[in-house]
This record gives structure tokens, sequence and C-alpha cells, in this order.
């Protein structure tokens, strides 16, 4: 599928995490192309509103399915309730997801386990219980976003960070597996991104502000990337130089810089994004 050539029109898009921020971006940016929606999200109300509006002023089908992807049957559930509408799943974008700032010892050891859960588990769940269906027809795909993050080592958010190089070695290894068959797969690593993430974790600083982009900025090139066939999307270029960069500095420098950076901003609170 070429950005020239890119047909939603009709089609059936799962979007994870589309309540608010970069999830619910995508939700608009696909409603707005003509995809039918199923979206997902923890919070029940908003996700209803969201769906009311797409399919209103779209003219698309929606349906909306509130559902905690952090719970160990939460991925599951999700599954058979998309299997219960009888449709076609053809694109899928696993946005869903949380971090936290502090010494590792010293965070909640619960939430670290779910945000290994909804991190990493609900993304290979979901890609693989959704990707035989579009294997069989020969087209669709998967965007699981990660973020710049997975390039290196993050002291003070050891298990975000970990999570999300998780998620960008796991999709590009998938996108290579897929290659030939029609199906594509596709890492987004945006950095930081105007959604309230960052504010909520006690992660603003203004040295972050050159390279913010906007959640609509992002998922705009996301999809640009995604119908170019691109297997890993870095929006903006000041993102794109780091991750270039973190590729070339040895990582014992980059960890140094990474501790400094957090040690002077201090923060512990924990977000959803």
């Amino acid at each position: 599928m070429s950005a020239a050539a890119a047909d939603y029109r009709g089609c059936w898009a799962l979007v994870t995490g589309a309540s608010s921020g970069i999830g619910e971006e995508f939700a608009q940016k696909l409603a707005a192309r003509g995809a039918n929606l199923v979206l997902v999200a923890r919070s029940g109300d908003r996700l209803d509103r969201l769906a009311l509006d797409l399919s209103r002023v779209n003219g698309i089908e929606t349906r909306a399915f509130p559902c905690d992807l952090s719970t160990p049957d939460g991925p599951a559930e999700l599954l058979r309730s998309v299997a219960s509408l009888g449709v076609f799943i053809e694109h899928v974008v696993n946005d869903a997801g949380f971090g936290s700032a502090g010494p590792f010892a010293s965070l909640d050891a619960a939430r670290e386990d779910a945000m290994v859960r909804l991190n990493v588990g609900a993304v290979v769940t979901l890609s693989r219980g959704l990707l035989e269906p579009m294997l069989r027809n020969r087209r669709g795909g998967v965007i699981n976003v990660a973020s710049t993050a997975a390039f290196q080592s993050v002291p003070y958010m050891a298990t975000y960070g970990a999570s999300k190089a998780f998620v960008l070695s796991f999709t590009l290894a998938l996108a290579a597996e897929l290659r030939g068959t029609g199906v594509r797969a596709m890492a987004l690593c945006p950095g930081p991104v105007r959604t309230g993430f960052q504010r909520a974790a006690g992660l603003e600083r203004p040295g972050m502000k050159l390279a913010e982009l906007t959640a609509r900025e992002t998922v705009e090139r996301a999809l640009r990337a995604y119908e170019r066939g691109d297997e890993r999307c870095v929006p903006g270029l000041v993102n794109g130089a780091q991750s270039v960069v973190s590729k070339l500095l040895p990582r014992g420098l980059i960890t140094w810089g990474t501790v400094r950076a957090m040690q002077r901003m201090g923060r512990t609170r924990t977000a959803r994004g």
C-alpha cells in the first residue's frame, strides 16, 4: 500500500489506548479516512463518547470495548469480544501503555508488573491473535507504539524503557517475517508528545520542547510511513537524530547522560499513555 493508493474505506481497524493522546488521534485519522473502528481503552464513558462522535461525523461503524489490558485476562477477553463481531480486523494499532519514573527499587511492584503485562504482553497477545486473518487475506498490518526510549537503557525509567525496547525489537522481527505476505508491521517510536504523559509522570523539562511534536503531527507522519511500508517510524528530525546517535555513542556514555538528566528532574510519579 503506497501513500497515494492507501484506502481504508470500509475496512475495520482496532486501536488500543483510544480514549486519549496518540491512540485517540489514530482513531480520528483512521475514521476520517473511512475506516470502521474497534476502540479499546479503560475509560468506558469517554470511549463511548468518542465512538459516537466518530460514527456521526464520519459515517462509519464503531464499537467500543472498555477493557483493562494490563490485567492477566484482559487481552484474551478483548480477542473474544472482537471475534464475536464477526468482522475482519485489517489494521491494528497497539498504543495502550503507561510508564513510571523513579528508582526501580522504590516503585510499586504491582504497577511495574502491570506495566510489563500491558506494554509487552498485550502487544504480543493482540498481534498474535489478530495476525492470522490478515495472512489469510494477504492484506493489513500492525502498528506497535514503542518510543525513542527503546534505543537506549533508561535509568529511573528502567521498566518502561525496557518494555519499549521489547516492542521495537519484536516489531522489527515480525516485519521481517511478514515480507512478501501482503501484511506489514511497523514500530512507531515517538519522542516527547504533548499528550499529558510527561506532565503526569513528572518528566517535563524545557529541553524537551525542541523534540516535542503534537499527537496529530506524530500520527500523520506515522500513517504516511505505514502506507509506504516502512518498518520503523521515528517522527521528527531531533528524535531521528537521537536514535542514530544512540547507535554510534558508547552505551555507557548514553546511560550516564540519562542518569544525570533523570536525577536533575527527581520525579517519581506514574503516568498512563
